[in-house]
C-alpha cells in the first residue's frame, strides 16, 4: 500500500451512499487508525468517546472500515487493525503527528483561544509543492479555523516563514514548549489552527487541512 492507495480507500469510506453523507470525515478515519495503532484493540464505546460522534455514525464507520479490510473485530478484544490496517497506520504515523489542543486565556498568538497543533513530517517540502504557506493557512480556515500559523523546523529551530525570509522563534516561546518531546526534525513543519476557546472541533480543522495537503501533493 502507498499513500495514493490509502487515500483512495479513505475517500471511498467517507463517500455518500444514496446521497446521504456519513456523520464522519477523513479526520475520524485518521483518528481511528492512529488510536488503534498506538493503543491496540478498542471497544465500540471507547471509539465513540474518542471520536466524539454518535453511536450510529461509529457503527457505520466500523462497517465501512471492515469492508475496506482495514480493521477486524474480535468478540473479546473489540476492534483491531488488520495487516492492511497496520500498513495504513504506519503511513499516516510517519506523515502526521498529533500534538494536541490547548486552551489559553492569553498567549503570544491570541487571547481566549484554542490552539490545535500537528507536525507534518517533511512538511517544508510538501508545503512548497502545495503552493506555499498562505495556501495552507487558507485551507485551515476553510475547514473552520479562525486563523492559522505555519512554522518550519530548519537548522534545529522553529522558524516563522513569510514571503521574504524565515524569522526565528524564541526558545522560550510557548510554541517551542508545546512541540517539545515530539522528535521534530529538520524539514518538518508545524501546522496550527487558531480557534475560539473550547472549540472541540479545532483539532479536526488542522488535521483535515493536513490530510488534504498530503493527498494533493501525492497525486
Amino acid at each position: 500500500m502507498d499513500i495514493k492507495e490509502l487515500f483512495r480507500i479513505i475517500d471511498e469510506v467517507v463517500s455518500p451512499r444514496g446521497y446521504v453523507k456519513p456523520g464522519f470525515s477523513r479526520y475520524h478515519i485518521y483518528l481511528t487508525l492512529i488510536e488503534l495503532g498506538f493503543k491496540g484493540p478498542l471497544g465500540r464505546k471507547s471509539l465513540t468517546s474518542i471520536l466524539g460522534i454518535g453511536e450510529g455514525s461509529v457503527r457505520t464507520l466500523i462497517k465501512r472500515l471492515l469492508s475496506s479490510e482495514l480493521i477486524t473485530i474480535d468478540n473479546v478484544a473489540g476492534v483491531l487493525l488488520t495487516e492492511k490496517g497496520i500498513k495504513a497506520f504506519n503511513l499516516l504515523r510517519d506523515l502526521l503527528v498529533l500534538v494536541g489542543s490547548f486552551d489559553f486565556s492569553e498567549c503570544e498568538l491570541c487571547r481566549d483561544c484554542r490552539l490545535s497543533i500537528v507536525i507534518l513530517r517533511r512538511g517544508v517540502e510538501l508545503i512548497k509543492l502545495f503552493g506555499g504557506v498562505l495556501a495552507v493557512r487558507d485551507l485551515v480556515v476553510k475547514y473552520g479555523g479562525v486563523g492559522s500559523v505555519i512554522l518550519y523546523y530548519i537548522n534545529d529551530g522553529l522558524r516563522l516563514p513569510d514571503s521574504k525570509e524565515l524569522h526565528s522563534i524564541d526558545n522560550r516561546s510557548v510554541l517551542v514548549k508545546l512541540v517539545e518531546g515530539f522528535n521534530i526534525s529538520n524539514g518538518d513543519s508545524v501546522l496550527i489552527a487558531m480557534c475560539s476557546k473550547g472549540d472541540d472541533n479545532c483539532l479536526r480543522y488542522v488535521v483535515e487541512a493536513a490530510l488534504d495537503l498530503i493527498k494533493v501533493v501525492s497525486n
